[in-house]
């Protein structure tokens, strides 16, 4: 889903190579059946996205090969109801194309929602936090 993969910091593509061997040897630990499709430089630390048991996901390690966030697909019924109901009284015969759920490395959950152009980002209750335009 775009929402996964758009939910981090849009960055620079590196190649494998210039990935360090602390955050390659980390994701491999990690989803030992999953490969990284591209690694970007994503404010330092680096970004890949991929496919674990069918659901697309995204994760986020520095250098020293500590996971900063990982975000995970969901189905739009996994969402707080919170979210449905603000989608449905701010943006009226609009749908929520696609969701995700982000974890950060501090265990905070935060909730992402597609709704045509616009990723609305949602604390761990639901409750609105802001509003990004993007292309993905």
């Amino acid at each position: 889903m775009a929402v996964t993969l758009g939910s981090f910091v849009y960055g620079q593509n590196i190649s494998n190579s210039a990935v360090p061997s602390a955050v390659a040897s980390k994701f491999s630990a990690l989803y030992p059946s999953s490969k990284a499709e591209q690694w970007k430089n994503a404010k330092g630390n680096y970004e890949t996205k991929f496919t674990q048991d069918n659901t697309k996901m995204c994760v986020v390690i520095d250098p020293s090969g500590n996971v900063v966030k990982t975000s995970t697909s969901i189905n739009v019924s996994e969402l707080p109801k919170s979210v449905s109901d603000y989608v449905a009284k701010n943006y009226p015969k609009q749908k929520i194309s696609e969701a995700c759920k982000t974890m950060e490395a501090d265990g905070k959950v935060k909730y992402e929602a597609k709704v045509k152009e616009s990723h609305l980002c949602f604390d761990a209750d639901g409750n609105f936090v802001k509003s990004e335009k993007r292309k993905s």
